[in-house]
This record gives C-alpha cells, sequence and structure tokens, in this order.
C-alpha cells in the first residue's frame, strides 16, 4: 500500500472516531443554542431546563412553584439566594420556599413573593420579630427605646409575663411597662428595669404592695410607731373630748402592714374622753391597752380569747376603798370586803371583754369596770357597739397575735 494511501486511511480512521464522539457525548448547550429537546437536563450534577429549545436563566414559574437559574450558565440554584437586594431561599429541589423556614437551628420567614421578611411580623394573630439577618428573635429585645419581650416560639407577649423569679407586664402593643399601672381596678408599681414591686416602696412618699404586687392604701395603723410588735389592733377614735360618738375600727397586720378589716359606729362614756380618769366620772380612758378575759351571759360565742360565763352572782368591786377594787368576784363572797359593786348579769354584758385599764396596780379611784360590751347609745365609761358586732370582733380577735385596743380622739393619733 502506497504511503499516500496509508495516509487517507488514517484521516478517514480520525474522522470517524471523532464523529462517534460527538455523536455519544454531545457537548452542553447554552443560552440561544440549539438543542434537541425541551424541560428538565441533568450533567455532572447540575441542572438545566430549556423552554424554546433554549436554556433557562433567572427566575421562571413552573407550575405552581418558582425556580431561579444561574445568569451566568444556567444552573439550578438551591439554598439562600441574594437577587436584587433581597433574600430567599430555595430548598433542595430548587423550589423557592415561603412562610417559615428553619435553616441551621434558626427560624426565618419568606413573604408570599418569596423574599425574607425582617423586623416586625404579624402572622397567625401573634406579632414576631426578625432582626437585620432575618432570624427570628426570643427573649427580650430593645427597639426604639422600647424593651419586648418574645416568647420560645417567638411571639411576642402581651400582659403579666413572670421572668427568672420576677414579674413585668407588657402593653398591648408589646412595650414593657414602667411606673404605676392599673389593671383590673388594682394599682401596681413597676421600677425602672420594669419588675413588678412588692412590700414598702419610697417614692414621693412610702407605699406599700401586697405578696401580689397590689398597692394596698394606708391606713392610719400604718403611721402608728408604738405597735410593732402587735399584729391585731381594735382603733376607738372621737373627733373630740367632748362627744360620745366612736367609730371602731380593727386592723390586721400580715407582712409589715396592716389591713383595716371593720369600721363600725360605736359609743363610749357620756361625758366623752377623759384628761384623767376618776370612779364614777362616765368618761373612757384614752390609751393603748391590752385585751383581756371576754365574758357573756352565754356560752362561748367562739372567740379564741379565755372566756367566762357570767352568773346571777357575779359582780364587779366598784369600791375604791376595796382591796378588791376593779376585781371580778362573786357577791355570796363579800363578807363586808366591799360596799359597791356593779352586777354582771345584765344585757349589756350579753357579750364583751375586759379592757386592761388599771387592772394591774388597781389605783384606788382611777377608774374601774372598763369594758367592751354591747351598747346601742353613750355609755358610763366602757366602750360599746351593738351585739352583732361585739360577736364579730370576738371571733376576730386571737391572743397569739398580741392584739391591742387604742382609744383615743384623732387628735392625738401622733401619740401612737
Amino acid at each position: 500500500m502506497s504511503k499516500e494511501v496509508k495516509k487517507d486511511l488514517r484521516l478517514r480512521i480520525f474522522l470517524l472516531l471523532t464523529l462517534t464522539v460527538i455523536v455519544l457525548h454531545p457537548l452542553p448547550t447554552f443560552a440561544n443554542e440549539e438543542v434537541t429537546n425541551n424541560g428538565w437536563y441533568e450533567e455532572n450534577g447540575k441542572q438545566y431546563y430549556y423552554k424554546d429549545n433554549l436554556v433557562v436563566k433567572g427566575w421562571v414559574a413552573l407550575g405552581d412553584n418558582w425556580y431561579y437559574f444561574s445568569h451566568s450558565d444556567g444552573t439550578l440554584h438551591k439554598g439562600w439566594l441574594y437577587d436584587n437586594g433581597k433574600w430567599y431561599f430555595m430548598n433542595n429541589n430548587g423550589v423557592m420556599q415561603r412562610g417559615w423556614l428553619k435553616d441551621d437551628e434558626k427560624w426565618y420567614y419568606l413573604e408570599s413573593s418569596g423574599s425574607m421578611k425582617r423586623g416586625w411580623l404579624f402572622n397567625g394573630g401573634k406579632w414576631y420579630y426578625l432582626d437585620l439577618s432575618g432570624k427570628m428573635q426570643t427573649g427580650w429585645i430593645y427597639l426604639a427605646g422600647k424593651w419586648y419581650y418574645l416568647a420560645d416560639n417567638g411571639a411576642m407577649q402581651q400582659g403579666w409575663l413572670l421572668d427568672n423569679g420576677k414579674w413585668f407586664f407588657l402593653s398591648k402593643n408589646g412595650e414593657m411597662q414602667k411606673g404605676w399601672i392599673l389593671q383590673n381596678y388594682r394599682w401596681y408599681y413597676l421600677n425602672q428595669s420594669g419588675a413588678m414591686q412588692v412590700g414598702w416602696i419610697y417614692l414621693d412618699r412610702w407605699y406599700y404592695f401586697n405578696r401580689n404586687g397590689c398597692w394596698i392604701p394606708s391606713t392610719i395603723a400604718d403611721q402608728f410607731t408604738t405597735i410593732d410588735d402587735n399584729n391585731q389592733l381594735i382603733l376607738v377614735t372621737t373627733s373630740d373630748y367632748s362627744t360620745n360618738v366612736a367609730k371602731i375600727r380593727t386592723f390586721e397586720k400580715v407582712d409589715s402592714k396592716w389591713y383595716e378589716k371593720q369600721n363600725i359606729a360605736g359609743f363610749i362614756g357620756k361625758e366623752g374622753f377623759a384628761t384623767i380618769m376618776k370612779e364614777g366620772a362616765k368618761k373612757s380612758p384614752r390609751g393603748k391597752f391590752s385585751i383581756g378575759t371576754a365574758f357573756g351571759r352565754y356560752q362561748n360565742p367562739g372567740t379564741k380569747l379565755p372566756y367566762r360565763q357570767i352568773t346571777s352572782d357575779d359582780v364587779w368591786v366598784d369600791d375604791p376603798a376595796s382591796s378588791l377594787y376593779n376585781t371580778w368576784q362573786k357577791q355570796s363572797e363579800n363578807n363586808s370586803r366591799w360596799t359597791s359593786a356593779e352586777k354582771m348579769n345584765i344585757p349589756a354584758y350579753n357579750y364583751g371583754f375586759v379592757i386592761n385599764y388599771n387592772t394591774v396596780e388597781r389605783i384606788s379611784g382611777a377608774g374601774s369596770a372598763i369594758f367592751f360590751h354591747v351598747a346601742s347609745s353613750y355609755t358610763l365609761g366602757c366602750t360599746g357597739t351593738v351585739q352583732n358586732n361585739v360577736l364579730s370582733i370576738l371571733k376576730w380577735v386571737d391572743p397569739s397575735k398580741l392584739p391591742v385596743i387604742i382609744q383615743t380622739p384623732e387628735s392625738e393619733f401622733g401619740n401612737y
């Protein structure tokens, strides 16, 4: 075979092999290049989409889904995409996502257009906040001079919030409140950190907030300095010395705060309060006194005080010359030991208790038989109110709470 023939044969073989390679492995085609079919095409792990025999680039809607293909080579995009100043997310199938998206343990929200949301979002009846990177926030956040709290699910909280052992209040707009707030007809005070206050707090003056944070208006008992060791108080007051019409109030101390329990009408001695007590003066003593034995003509009505039932033989000695002056005795045991005594078995003493005035030293002639008892008008030196009130107070008084009674004109509150 001649050299020319051999050379021609080799050329023919080369051309044949080249055509075979081209047929078996067609070169990829791109924009404006004709292809043999339309639709999806995959090569070397990358996906493309052809339409009208041209590779698609940029955004394209296929059915109900949006896809994005690279402008440079037409490959399908997956994951986060930044386009025209906005972020989008394409899932593993390249489909643009909408709604809530969890990526790398963080939550994002993609609007109906697919663009990532930032700032406040109202969704499903709740407010959420997404920072500049689009991440949903939780916990406390500070925005434009206001504090907000977002729950673990990202929802903005409203109303009362317990966080780290402290109570906070968030308005309908989610803003953390400070200072005084009125909720359900009750006042609360939130300090500058937003925490609800309890106990005594000094603002322009002293205020008391109970364990639930409710402001409890100060009572007159809170102003007294002589009853720190007592937890129950009966306060009997008049507008001046000469009147016998009294106001009777009861107070109980809880967590160092006095609470008013009752406010009822009552009476004292016919001639009002005494400056100096004397036997038979028809005046009531001023001062702070402990509470003695409870008594009555009937069985114990349920008082915790020591109780003594009156009999027809019971008297209270009011003879200043007697060594038994100002004591409870039996008339049958007199034996000339006194010349004057008050009978106990009378309607005024249906129920009552001893006010411990002049019961220890028992100064002769300084006044005797000072009781708290049933009365519908002035007394001869005792303190009185209608029977239902007497019973209510008897059942309330608790010796373990060291009760005391203070009797004073209002002008002398400063003495206590």
